[in-house]
């Protein structure tokens, strides 16, 4: 096997996937000096970090996380739109588990019964073949054994919310998202709630709202790959 993958190296060369260096020994996805260099948000060592404040509403939010600072054109910023839009899953959730490998040491996941996904209608599902979100879920679950329930489904197509404003998000969202037919009752639980990306936080609000409405004494906390910067 060692041979093999030492001819499918030479081949298909394993690069860094923002800078394009070989990687050597246990690097994966990243070179360690563009691991040194990411834009680390360290959110979820905030009490109340820039994701609560994007969610700040009548609804309370435990704990957030956000891996990098998503910036427009940004090298990171292009590992995601390739999970996303470039048919790389498995880039998604290499993400993932890193990112959630280092939560967990500081205890981030204690206490957190299922990771949820911001689900995708089943029309773009089919076009793109995949969720991210639910990769990412997947990656997080492969580093701490967290289980992943599909708890929410699109009720209906949306418009890209790339083009929108703040308010067009907002409205663009709203009623999309429900809890699925036959789900048990996750009342009292705390679910983690898993995105990609974080923009105005109109996703994950309409999320969030979905929740609480089905049970009310769930907990929710939410955990990102990117946080946008806003001006």
């Amino acid at each position: 096997m060692k041979i093999f993958n030492s001819l499918l190296n030479l081949i298909y060369p394993n690069v860094c996937e923002v800078c394009g260096r070989s990687l050597v020994g246990n690097e994966q996805v990243m070179c360690l000096h563009c691991m040194a260099d990411m834009p680390l948000t360290n959110a979820h060592r905030d009490d109340f970090s820039i994701i609560h404040k994007r969610l700040a509403s009548t609804m309370a939010v435990e704990r957030t996380a956000g891996y990098f600072y998503y910036f427009k054109n940004d090298d990171y910023t292009r590992l995601i739109h390739r999970a996303k839009y470039s048919g790389r899953p498995k880039l998604a959730r290499q993400l993932a588990w890193r990112f959630a490998h280092g939560l967990a040491e500081e205890g981030f996941f204690e206490g957190v019964d299922f990771a949820v996904p911001v689900p995708m209608h089943w029309m773009k599902l089919i076009r793109r073949g995949y969720n991210q979100s639910e990769e990412i879920c997947h990656g997080v679950s492969a580093a701490t054994g967290l289980p992943t329930e599909r708890l929410l489904v699109a009720t209906r197509g949306h418009r890209s919310q790339t083009a929108l404003g703040g308010l067009g998000r907002w409205l663009n969202l709203q009623d999309v998202y429900r809890v699925r037919d036959g789900a048990v009752d996750f009342g009292g639980k705390h679910l983690l709630l898993v995105d990609d990306v974080l923009t105005t936080g109109a996703t994950l609000l309409s999320c969030r709202k979905a929740i609480y409405e089905a049970f009310p004494n769930a907990k929710v906390s939410v955990l990102v790959l990117g946080v946008t910067r806003l001006s």
